[in-house]
C-alpha cells in the first residue's frame, strides 16, 4: 500500500478510528496488528522474515543484559549481527555475489555459469534490519536497556509509518514512545501531522512523479540527447529523488504524528550544503548517523591518523553504497562520495568564507559533485552510466522540446520548494497567507503542468527497492 493510494487512505482511516478509542496496551497491540497487516499487504509470505529477525534480536538483547561475563554478551551480540547480515546477504546480495564471482572467473579464462537465483527482495529489509540490529548493539554497549515486552519490541521493528523506507529510528528514541502512554493529541499535533502529509504528497505526486517521466526518457538512452539535455535530466533526477524520498519521509512523520508518535527528521535541505561533509549531515540523516555510529567510529574514525581516516571514510561509503543495492553502480556511487569526503577532510574541512557569493559557489560545486555521483546511482548498469558521462562531457548544446520541458519544470519545482520551506512553520495549508494569490496561481500552474506535461501517475517510492 502506497501512502498516496486509496487502499492506504482506507487502512489509515480505520487505524485512526480504532486506536484513538483504546487504552495504551490495547493501542500497542492494535498498532502491531496493523503494522503486520501493512507489511503483509506487500507479501504475506515474508512476514516470517521480519518477525523472525525481531524475535532473534529480542532474545539476544535479553541474554546480553543478563550475561555476567562480557565474552558471553559479546557472543550474543555477534550472533544477532551475523544472523541479520546473513539474512540481508541472502535476500539482497546472493545474486550479485554469484554474478560477480562468475564474471571474475571469466576474466581468468574460466568458463563458468552461476545458478539461476530467483529470490524475492523483501520490501524495506535494509531499513528494518539496520534498525533492529542497532538496538542489539546498543544493548551490548550499555546505551540501551533491553525491552521486556516482546510485543512492544516487535512494534518498534515493524511500526508501519517508517517500516518500508525509514527513517531508521534508534531504540532510545522510538521505544519510549511505545512503552509509555501517549498524551492525547492537541490541535497543534494534528495541524503538524496534516501539514507534513500534504507537503509530502505535493513533493511526491506533483514533483517527483512528474519529473520521473523526463528522467526515465533521458536515462533510457543517453546517446540520443545532447549535453544540455543530459545535464538538465541529471538535475531533474537530483530533484526527483530528493522530492520522492523527502516526500515519503514527511508523509511518514505526519502519519506517525496523527497517532501520537514523533519520528526523526530525515532531510534538512541537503542541496543547500556547501560541502559533501555538510551534505551527508543533511541527506538521509538517519542512515548517515547509523553509518557513522555503527561503522565509521568502530573502524577507528579519525583517531588513527590521516591515512586510516581516509580509508575508514572510503570503506564506510563503499558499504553505504552497497547497502542501497546489489550493483557495482551503487558501489561506485558510494566510492565517489568516500573520495569527496576524504578530499574535503584532507583540505581541512574548512567552511567557505568570503561572504554569500563564496558560499553560493561552494553550494553550486557541491551540488554538481553530488549530481555526478547520481549518474551511477540512477543508471541501470555501468554501460549506461558510461554513455551518459560521454554524452554529458561532449559539450554539445541545443534547445529541444525535451530540454525546454525539463527546464520549465525545474524552475517551478525550485519556486515551489522556496514556498514550502517558507511556509514550513506556518499555516495548515500554505495557500492561506498574505501572498495567497501568487501561491495559488503558482500551484495551479504546477498542477496543470503535471497533467499536461508530466503525465503524472502513481509511481512507487524510489527507496522501496532498498
Amino acid at each position: 500500500m502506497l501512502f498516496h493510494s486509496v487502499s492506504f487512505v482506507l487502512f489509515f482511516a480505520v487505524v485512526l478510528a480504532v486506536q484513538g478509542r483504546l487504552r495504551h496496551r490495547a493501542q500497542n497491540l492494535f498498532l502491531l496488528a496493523a503494522s503486520l497487516f501493512f507489511y503483509g499487504s506487500w507479501n504475506a509470505q515474508l512476514l516470517w522474515l521480519i518477525v523472525g529477525s525481531a524475535t532473534l534480536d529480542y532474545v539476544a538483547s535479553l541474554a546480553i543484559e543478563r550475561s555476567t561475563r562480557r565474552k558471553t554478551a559479546k557472543r550474543w551480540m555477534l550472533a544477532s549481527v551475523t544472523a541479520n547480515l546473513t539474512l540481508l546477504g541472502i535476500f539482497k546480495y546472493a545474486g550479485f555475489f554469484v554474478e560477480s564471482f562468475v564474471a571474475l572467473l571469466h576474466t581468468f579464462g574460466v568458463d563458468a555459469s552461476g545458478p539461476a537465483l530467483h529470490i524475492i527482495l523483501p520490501v524495506g529489509i535494509s531499513f528494518y534490519t539496520f534498525q533492529s540490529m542497532s538496538y542489539t548493539i546498543d544493548v551490548y554497549r550499555g546505551d540501551q536497556r533491553a525491552c521486556r515486552s516482546y510485543t512492544d519490541f516487535l512494534l518498534y521493528v515493524s511500526f508501519f509509518p517508517q517500516l518500508v523506507a525509514g527513517p531508521i529510528e534508534r531504540a532510545s528514541r522510538l521505544l519510549p514512545q511505545i512503552e509509555n502512554p501517549r498524551e492525547p493529541l492537541k490541535r497543534g499535533d494534528v495541524v503538524e501531522g496534516i501539514h507534513l502529509i500534504l507537503v509530502g504528497i505535493v513533493q511526491k505526486v506533483f514533483l517527483a512523479d512528474a519529473l520521473a517521466v523526463h528522467v526515465d526518457r533521458v536515462f533510457s538512452d543517453p546517446t540520443r540527447f545532447d549535453s544540455l539535455t543530459l545535464l538538465l535530466g541529471l538535475w531533474a533526477f537530483a530533484v526527483q529523488i530528493y522530492c520522492d524520498f523527502s516526500g515519503y519521509s514527511k508523509m511518514a512523520r505526519g502519519i506517525a504524528r496523527l497517532i501520537g508518535f514523533r519520528l526523526v527528521r530525515n532531510f534538512a535541505e541537503p542541496y543547500f550544503s556547501a560541502s559533501i561533509t555538510e551534505f551527508w549531515r543533511r541527506w538521509h540523516i538517519s542512515l548517515s548517523a547509523w553509518l557513522r555510529d555503527y561503522l565509521y567510529i568502530p573502524l577507528g574514525g579519525n583517531r588513527r591518523g590521516p591515512g586510516r581516516t581516509y580509508l575508514n571514510l572510503m570503506l564506510t561509503m563503499l558499504l553505504g553504497g552497497l547497502w542501497h543495492g546489489a550493483s557495482w553502480n551503487f558501489v561506485i556511487w558510494g566510492g565517489l562520495h568516500g573520495l569527496f569526503l576524504a578530499v574535503h577532510r584532507a583540505l581541512g574541512r574548512k567552511e567557505p568564507g568570503g561572504g554569500p557569493a563564496r558560499r553560493a559557489a561552494s553550494v553550486f560545486l557541491t551540488f554538481q559533485l553530488t549530481c555526478l555521483a547520481w549518474i551511477f546511482f540512477r543508471a541501470q548498469d555501468l554501460s549506461q552510466a558510461t554513455d551518459f558521462l560521454h554524452g554529458l562531457f561532449a559539450f554539445t548544446a541545443r534547445w529541444s522540446d525535451a530540454s525546454l520541458e525539463i527546464a520549465i519544470y525545474l524552475v517551478l519545482c525550485f519556486a515551489l520548494d522556496v514556498l514550502l520551506r517558507r511556509r514550513a512553520r506556518g499555516h495548515l495549508l500554505f495557500l492561506f497567507s498574505r501572498n495567497w494569490a501568487l501561491e495559488t496561481a503558482l500551484i495551479s500552474l504546477l498542477l496543470l503542468l503535471s497533467l499536461l506535461v508530466g503525465e503524472n501517475h502513481v509511481v512507487p517510492f524510489v527507496y522501496f527497492q532498498f
